[in-house]
């Protein structure tokens, strides 16, 4: 399972089904800033950051079930399964439904079960943050070697060239990137300008989202970034790569360097505001 810093972690199952629950480390009361893993299977990191929380103090919750990118819903003994990183606004939640389970008709009595479902997973996800209080939401990801279609038999859609060739083609969904030469496939992507500016300046990749996602439909994924810009939330995603099947390496160090420099961050205290 790869459980994290058992001596001082918690698992809360989930009330509606309890196959699926959250390791937690730390509380969200401690400090205002949050840790989360949505993917079970993106785990590169996830013992370092825990190290870091009880150190300096937060919570970290990792999502699980079953070691899978999915979770998996069981309803009235039909399966039926999501994306944990799109289920954050309601676009989201209906989109992920239908993209991952094409035969589950709109409006029927089991789809409108595993909407409710998966409404309330994201809001127990929310509430073990403590989102509503923490100023800070700081994700957890991984990624595989480059991007589909990228020339090199890369996978996935994560990676600054591919940042870089979106915003050049005019997307929406982001303002800025800065690539800044190191492995396309580690990179922050963050909603805050004071952010984009330290973590370029300490020459790393950084993508930069739109608040525009807020406000527009057709941005909006339920992924955990949309909600922070909904919400006016500092966001982090610490993104890095590896190894899956023999394809690629896990990017460890680098994913570890990437996580202190977060934390050195959140620390920092804010500049006083000239009266």
């Amino acid at each position: 399972m790869n459980t994290i810093a058992l001596l001082f972690s918690q698992a809360l199952l989930f009330p509606q089904q309890h196959d699926i629950f959250l390791e937690v480390v730390g509380t969200p009361e401690d400090k205002p800033w949050a840790f989360f893993a949505p993917h079970e299977n993106e785990r590169v990191v996830n013992q370092h950051v825990a190290k870091q929380i009880l150190k300096h103090g937060g919570v970290f919750v990792v999502l699980r079930q079953n070691g899978e990118r999915h979770i998996q819903l069981n309803i009235e003994g039909q399966i039926f399964e999501i994306d944990p990183n799109r289920i954050f606004t309601d676009l989201g939640r209906r989109a992920t439904l239908a993209k991952q389970n094409p035969n589950l008709a709109k409006g029927s009595k089991l789809y409108d079960k595993a909407l409710a479902r998966t409404e309330k997973l994201a809001n127990f996800i929310l509430d073990s943050m403590g989102a509503k209080q923490a100023t800070s939401w700081i994700a957890i990801h991984n990624n595989t070697n480059g991007y589909d279609n990228d020339g090199h038999n890369g996978r996935g859609t994560i990676s600054i060239n591919r940042y870089e060739k979106k915003l050049a083609t005019g997307a929406n969904y982001l303002i800025k990137v800065n690539n800044s030469g190191v492995d396309e496939d580690d990179l922050f992507f963050i909603t805050k300008p004071e952010d984009y500016v330290a973590m370029s300046d300490a020459n790393w990749n950084v993508v930069l989202q739109n608040p525009a996602v807020a406000n527009d439909p057709s941005e909006d994924d339920g992924s955990l970034s949309v909600l922070a810009e909904k919400h006016g939330k500092r966001y982090v995603n610490v993104e890095a790569e590896r190894a899956d099947n023999g394809f690629g390496v896990d990017h460890l160090e680098v994913q570890k360097k990437m996580v202190d420099l977060t934390f050195n961050l959140l620390m920092k205290p804010k500049a006083k505001q000239p009266k």
